[in-house]
């Protein structure tokens, strides 16, 4: 290798790590560029089919992905399995790619799929790397969760958490990340006491500069916002998300996602308040499309339309459109069943009651409080707030 050539190299190389350091601080818009000048390097020093080219793309992919650019990091990780086809040569190039194409699939809503990718990653290592055993667990309890089978994915993230904590200890990044995910499930499931418990923990772990930091408070900041407005402590819950949004607003080349949870957070408090206007000022910025990203993760954009609607309906306007829109992505992300879901159908009812479609809307609702007491039992509150629904249309 000639003088420009290393230099080059030592330039990709740094490139590399660098794209990798800001995806793990979840600065996706910053690693972008990063990593695509990577690629370009090694593609014209070594060509686009050598291992660290193809390394560079999963990296560039993974930052499409975190850019919600989910097409183009599919088309890219893609490529890299066809020009790297043999697991055995190149294992840890096929197995890293595999485990992306499986984390897009889960944010597209493709749960199945993100399934059956894991189960391969699983026959391709074995079971022999721990690492990525872990990984396609949890790929399978993200999917679960997305299918609307909630407690299963909680059977799973605890079972995940177990794992890592006996190979890496209960502080490493594996399992705060399972206990992370975990949290935000038993929020789902009603189990708010433990919920708020794990969330209280985790937002002390990155306070102390834990692993996970920045991102691992966010998530647990999130699931305790929505933890406490279930329970019907919607003052504490703004509290608690005014720092969210002021804490992802202050970050330079943050994912646009983590403002906007912030954000559907705080609505959702000021909307248990009944305060609609003030909900509907912290959704604006989303929907007239003045973040830095377009939403772009579908089962986000459809808590942006669902919280929306509940906010127009709040203050006695058309929350029709929001709601189809909202329904519409929720359909095709998530499972019949799925927390987010279900909420679409007691709201749908509510707004048929509110065009007075009352026979439409006690039909909905209906159904809809069946599921409810099916799926989440009889004494989830939103079983009761869709079963206070009915009630309410005699």
């Amino acid at each position: 290798m000639g003088l420009i050539q290393h230099w080059r190299d030592s330039k990709a190389q740094e490139l590399h790590r660098e794209g990798i350091r800001l995806l793990n601080r979840g600065r996706a818009r910053d690693a972008e560029p990063v990593a695509r000048e990577a690629v370009r390097i090694r593609s014209k020093v070594f060509g686009p089919d050598d291992a660290t080219t193809l390394a560079s793309r999963v990296v560039w992919a993974r930052a499409l992905g975190g850019l919600q650019r989910h097409a183009e990091a599919e088309a890219e990780l893609r490529e890299v399995l066809r020009l790297a086809p043999d697991p055995t040569a190149r294992g840890e190039l096929v197995r890293w790619a595999r485990l992306g194409l499986a984390q897009v699939q889960v944010r597209t809503g493709r749960a199945e799929e993100a399934r059956a990718e894991a189960a391969l990653l699983l026959e391709l290592t074995g079971r022999a790397d721990v690492d990525y055993t872990r990984a396609a667990l949890a790929i399978e309890a993200a999917a679960l969760s997305t299918l609307g089978r909630h407690a299963e994915a909680v059977a799973r993230w605890t079972e995940l958490e177990a794992a890592a904590t006996a190979t890496a200890g209960g502080g490493s990044a594996q399992a705060l990340k399972a206990r992370s995910d975990r949290t935000q499930a038993l929020v789902y499931l009603g189990r708010f006491q433990e919920a708020e418990a794990q969330a209280r923990a985790l937002m002390d772990v990155a306070a102390s500069g834990g692993p996970g930091g920045v991102l691992l408070g966010m998530a647990a900041r999130n699931a305790l916002v929505l933890s406490l407005t279930a329970r019907g402590r919607a003052v504490e819950a703004e509290a608690e998300a005014r720092t969210a949004v002021g804490h992802a607003a202050g970050i330079a080349g943050l994912d646009a996602r983590f403002l906007l949870t912030a954000r559907l957070g705080l609505a959702r408090a000021l909307n248990a308040q009944g305060r609609h206007d003030e909900a509907l000022s912290a959704l604006r910025p989303a929907l007239e499309h003045t973040t830095p990203d377009p939403v772009g993760e579908e089962e986000l954009e459809a808590a942006l339309h669902l919280v929306t609607a509940v906010t127009l309906l709040g203050l006695g306007k058309d929350a029709a459109p929001s709601l189809e829109k909202s329904s519409e992505l929720c359909r095709r992300t998530l499972g019949p069943n799925h927390h987010r879901a279900l909420e679409v159908g007691t709201l749908r009812g509510r707004v048929l009651a509110a065009q007075g479609r009352l026979p439409e809307a006690r039909e909905a609702l209906r159904t809809n409080a069946a599921a409810w007491q099916e799926h989440f039992g009889e004494g989830h509150p939103k079983t009761r707030a869709a079963q206070q629904a009915l009630a309410e249309l005699g």
